[in-house]
């Protein structure tokens, strides 16, 4: 088999990894939270830790990547993780679940932030969209594989022990494939790109503060629509419990298959194209959720999600281009975190807003955010034309 084949499985299935643990709390977390005997708040706790520390060394990424390169980062950061899943198996103590949070944290931030960096760099756009079509794969395995142990009577432990040995699976695999990321020296495109620009002067570059806008809204809309989708459809819409999971899935769903259509439609698509057709898509099945019912919530959510395949990947597979190799790594690193902190910030702030107001705030604040990226899309692309 081709060895440059082979490097991309290895970085493909790094990405199944990322996505693995994502929903393992949640799925998990009634069993856990009775047998510590705390409430089901506490999951915020470990849940906010591992943002944190995903945000703290999403910045501190590319530094180490100068120092460790690529392959021993992504190396070290997945057997973190590995340590931190195994761990929280074993804990019999809540404290140590958020001591065992920050391996995991720590180690995603990395493991997202340099793979993302590096294909951004080395491969084709519709690598990226494949990539995080394995990071959906990934974030569909982790709860399937969950409840399938707690079905079969297992305890929760058994499956993260299963997951967590995944991990250490993927750590050997990548001590072997180590000679295969010196291709990485050799073209000198790590070294190329290692600038000492400031996360401060970043902000300066024209068009960076409208890529960070556009990362905060971005995955501030994925989250709300995974927090608050469910609650949507059954208290504005008056569907039934299980047709809600049942419509939520299909947005995610569609998201994995979009992303791998994606892959595709940039062969002969260009990436600004596909950013602008994929954020009109958003905004049409937002507006079909809204003011729509019965059937039309099914096309809705499915457009949602067809949306927003490509938006993410293409969003970084684009940062070398619109801000040049040398700045893309910082950019990239700044991006990502701020991605993290729309997670953590966008999707309490409209469950506030709905206490006091109602659940059909979900759509408006959609549209708003679906806004928010297609007009900081454009103006990134005039700018980049008056360059």
């Amino acid at each position: 088999m081709n060895k440059k084949l082979i490097f991309l499985l290895i970085i493909y299935l790094t990405f199944i990894s990322l996505g693995l643990p994502d929903s393992l709390l949640g799925v998990s977390w009634p069993e856990m939270a009775r047998n510590f005997s705390v409430p089901y708040s506490a999951a915020g706790i470990i849940s906010m830790t591992i943002s944190i520390c995903t945000i703290l060394s999403s910045l501190s990424t590319m530094k180490l990547v100068a120092k460790l390169g690529t392959g021993k980062l992504v190396l070290l950061s997945v057997l973190a993780t590995a340590i931190g899943i195994v761990g929280i198996g074993f804990t019999l103590n809540y404290a140590f679940l958020i001591f065992f949070a920050l391996p995991m944290g720590l180690g995603a931030g990395a493991i997202d932030t340099s793979l993302n960096q590096y294909v951004a760099l080395h491969f084709k756009a519709h690598h990226m969209n494949w990539l995080h079509a394995f990071w959906g794969i990934g974030a569909t395995l982790g709860p399937i594989t969950m409840g399938a142990v707690m079905r079969g009577g297992h305890s929760w432990r058994f499956g993260y022990w299963i997951i967590g040995g995944i991990q250490l699976f993927l750590v050997a695999v990548l001590f072997f494939s180590l000679p295969l990321w010196e291709e990485e020296k050799r073209t000198g495109k790590n070294k190329s790109n290692q600038s000492n620009l400031k996360f401060v002067d970043a902000f300066k570059i024209p068009g960076v503060p409208f890529a960070l806008l556009s990362f905060i809204f971005y995955v501030g809309t994925e989250a709300t629509i995974g927090l608050w989708g469910s609650s949507f459809l059954i208290d504005i819409k008056g569907i039934s419990v299980s047709s809600a999971s049942f419509i939520v899935s299909i947005f995610y769903a569609s998201l994995t298959v979009g992303r791998i259509f994606s892959g595709f439609i940039t062969f002969w698509l260009s990436n600004k194209k596909l950013l602008i057709i994929s954020e009109l898509s958003l905004l049409v099945g937002i507006i079909i959720i809204g003011i729509g019912s019965g059937s039309m919530l099914y096309l809705g959510f499915g457009l949602i999600g067809l949306g927003c395949a490509a938006i993410f990947p293409t969003m970084l597979h684009e940062t070398p281009k619109r801000f040049g190799d040398q700045n893309s790594g910082v950019i990239m690193s700044l991006q990502l975190a701020l991605a993290y902190v729309g997670t953590t910030l966008l999707p309490p702030l409209l469950g506030v807003l709905t206490q006091t107001y109602s659940m059909s705030l979900f759509p408006i604040f959609l549209f708003i955010y679906g806004i928010i990226l297609l007009t900081a899309t454009i103006i990134i692309e005039k700018l980049q034309k008056s360059r």
